[in-house]
């Protein structure tokens, strides 16, 4: 159990980063204030720089066991915060709006209670990770050096959950979050004067037709007992101008699903339809992918010692029937071993994630310090 004081310190933490946010990738003086909150602590190693701004704290126990992962992600939203806080946001455009900074304020508590009592077997690798809003974090992770050195054989990572009775534990086995990837269709075709159109190509009408053919397919896949959707993010044609014949347009397109099978399926569609209308209208064709993120899957004994540690706190536990839509990146760390992700009720009227009101409750970080904390002990104490 963490002590009262560390308790405050952990909340002006807490608050500190929240009046500091940093957009996913600039995460640096984020990243420096960790380090100096954590500095009196002696783990067996740190790493530094990890995928960009990364933290990796390493408490080694006397026999060997287990390497588990327990992550918290540290980057902020390029939304402007609407709260009257006296820790509010002072960077203009940038807020703290999902609650990473009290993620990392429950690792970093975590930290405190390993400091103390440090596992008895095997290693526990406390991970703060950069960059998870653009799905980019934990793949520039795992692609980093570095990572060959604390690679987990499990892992496990929380999120705070509007919506829910605070404190209330979710869980869920198999996927809890969606997987999901950005598609950007680009038209080439040859600009021209508007008052000689027919000495261009246009692309307005493949741009038309590409989007009104992928509000169908996203008809057809809802008509599929299997969870697809499609979501039109972004349309441009050309610039604006009243003397051009555009010689070019766009669409952005977001695809999910609860299985990365499905989800690779699902954009190959995409892009066929893409080119097929490309070539009706002789047009060259661009496409690419942005922000990927694997479905989170849960394995099911990972999430028992999770249910586990929430009825040794005596917290109130939640399964869930259904997926989450949204996505997280803490899916990628899947590839080397089992992982869980779990909930914690942030009050059932709190304001929704990425909402611009949004502001992490502090009561919650004794919680997640916990919950972590019994679960660490189930794998290295026994």
């Amino acid at each position: 159990m963490i002590a009262t004081q560390e308790t405050e310190k952990l909340v002006r933490l807490r608050q500190e980063l929240h009046a500091n946010p940093e957009l996913s990738g600039q995460e640096n003086n984020t990243a420096n204030r960790l380090l100096n909150f954590l500095k009196t602590l002696k783990p067996d190693q740190v790493l530094q720089n990890l995928g960009g701004n990364g933290i990796a704290l390493v408490f080694k126990g006397k026999a060997p066991g287990k390497r588990v992962l327990f992550r918290a992600d540290m980057d902020a939203l390029p939304i402007q915060e609407k709260n009257e806080l006296s820790y509010a946001s002072i960077n203009n455009g940038i807020a703290h709006l999902c609650g990473h900074d009290g993620h990392s304020s429950i690792l970093a508590g975590f930290a405190l209670l390993l400091n103390e009592k440090p596992p008895e077997k095997g290693e526990v690798i406390l991970l703060f990770q950069p960059a998870e809003e653009t799905g980019q974090g934990a793949l520039h992770v795992i692609k980093d050096p570095q990572f060959e050195s604390i690679k987990p054989d499990l892992a496990f990572a929380l999120h705070n959950l509007p919506g829910f009775e605070r404190h209330t534990v979710v869980l869920r086995e198999q996927t809890f979050a969606a997987a999901s990837v950005g598609i950007k269709i680009h038209f080439i075709g040859r600009t021209a004067h508007a008052s000689q159109p027919e000495t261009g190509l246009n692309p307005a009408t493949a741009l038309a037709k590409l989007m009104l053919e992928l509000e169908q397919l996203k008809k057809n896949w809802e008509a599929e007992k299997v969870f697809k959707l499609l979501t039109i993010t972004h349309a441009r044609l050309g610039d604006e101008a009243f003397g051009t014949s555009p010689g070019e347009a766009f669409c952005w397109v977001t695809i999910r699903s609860f299985e990365d099978e499905t989800l690779e399926a699902m954009q190959q569609q995409c892009l066929d339809l893409a080119e097929q209308i490309a070539k009706e209208y002789k047009l060259e064709l661009q496409n690419s992918s942005h922000e990927p993120f694997a479905a989170t899957v849960n394995d099911s004994q990972l999430t028992i010692l999770a249910e586990n540690a929430a009825k040794q706190n005596k917290f109130k536990v939640i399964k869930l029937e259904t997926s989450f839509r949204w996505s997280e990146d803490f899916g990628h760390f899947g590839k080397f071993g089992p992982i869980t992700l779990f909930g914690i009720g942030s009050g059932k009227n709190h304001p929704a994630l990425h909402n611009p009101d949004y502001d992490f409750p502090d009561e919650l970080i004794p919680t997640g310090i916990a919950m972590f904390d019994a679960i660490c002990r189930q794998i290295t104490n026994h």
